[in-house]
């Protein structure tokens, strides 16, 4: 998948160039935009300008379809694909010289062949009907307009929205790259467990619809599972005593170790609390993943729990694993 930061290098590209280039180009720069984001309806209406009349129909529709990013939604009548093909239509309505209903189906390097076209006619002095000549010219002149305003539109707000992004990206990013290190540092052996963690998403985002992806999910929050533990066990090993309150501390209750870890390395109540309730809420989705392949709910729904269970266990193994080598630092001063 493109990184925001080279999609906003694409669009602000796109725009800095759009006075100066022919508009079938921006067009199709916008086209391989709005297909990397996955923005399949204005991918499919832009292409639509630059279609060739004529052709083969299957070979149009494969063409449509490339530029889908879920083709299965192709034929639902109410999709994308035909949200974009209806837009197209009411843009391009015309009326033909004898009066009927009809669709401009040209394409804008076609509008501009023969726009050229009549202004050499007239140039030569050949007879021209200049009613019918004026009219042609006002609609494709107003279609080219249109399309230029929705592609200049659709570059400034993807502009905004990939700036915002690449913003948070590039935050999340430093988070990444201390996490990372913090892990490969204290335990090491997480960072493979992550990317076996991710290996199964993947799996699983990628599976056909016809398939239960319940498997893959099941596999990926049972790592995520091991994984806390053995950073549980990295900064608070199994104890035989029980903690101060009463909670067993031996190897099978990972969890009050956890929370007695957290208890000892925070002295802040407040920061303490907002912790607890991170780990409680990292637990609960442990089990709402499994419970939702269990009763196989909605594939799409347990995905996007289970991403929230990686990204979570991520983010919570860090902070562990920092406030352990803060507790550690401040060991060291005393």
């Amino acid at each position: 998948m493109a990184s925001s930061d080279y999609i906003l290098q694409l669009v602000r590209q796109a725009l800095d160039d759009f006075d100066d280039r022919p508009l079938d180009v921006s067009v199709r720069r916008a086209v391989r935009i709005a297909n990397l984001v996955g923005d399949t309806r204005h991918a499919i209406r832009l292409s639509l300008e630059l279609r060739p009349t004529g052709g083969d129909r299957h070979t149009n529709g494969e063409i449509s379809r490339m530029l889908m990013a879920d083709s299965s939604t192709w034929g639902s009548g109410t999709g994308p694909a035909e949200q974009a093909v209806a837009q197209y239509m009411n843009d391009r309505k015309m009326t033909s010289p004898n009066g009927e209903d009809a669709v401009q189906m040209h394409s804008l390097t076609e509008l501009e062949f023969w726009d050229q076209e009549l202004r050499d006619l007239k140039g030569r002095g050949e007879p021209v009907n200049y009613e019918v000549d004026l009219a042609s010219r006002e609609r494709n002149g107003n279609i080219v307009a249109r399309t230029r305003h929705l592609t200049f539109a659709l570059l400034c707000s993807w502009e905004r929205r990939f700036g915002y992004t690449s913003i948070n990206e590039s935050i999340f990013g430093g988070y990444r790259v201390k996490v990372d290190t913090l892990l490969a540092e204290g335990v090491p052996d997480l960072l493979q467990q992550f990317n076996a963690v991710y290996r199964r998403l993947q799996e699983a985002a990628e599976a056909s619809p016809e398939r239960d992806a319940a498997e893959e999910l099941s596999q990926a929050i049972t790592t995520c599972r091991r994984i806390l533990k053995v950073v549980v066990d990295h900064v608070l090993p199994p104890q035989e005593e029980p903690s101060a309150s009463g909670h067993s501390l031996d190897d099978a209750h990972h969890r009050n170790r956890l929370y007695e870890f957290t208890k000892q390395a925070i002295e802040s109540k407040s920061q303490n609390k907002l912790t607890d309730v991170m780990i409680a809420g990292l637990y609960d989705r442990f089990v709402a993943v499994d419970t939702m392949t269990n009763k196989a709910v909605h594939a799409a729904m347990a995905l996007e729990t289970a991403n929230l269970c990686a990204l979570n266990t991520y983010i919570i193994c860090g902070e562990i694993i920092s406030l352990h080598d803060l507790q550690a630092d401040a060991s060291d001063t005393y």
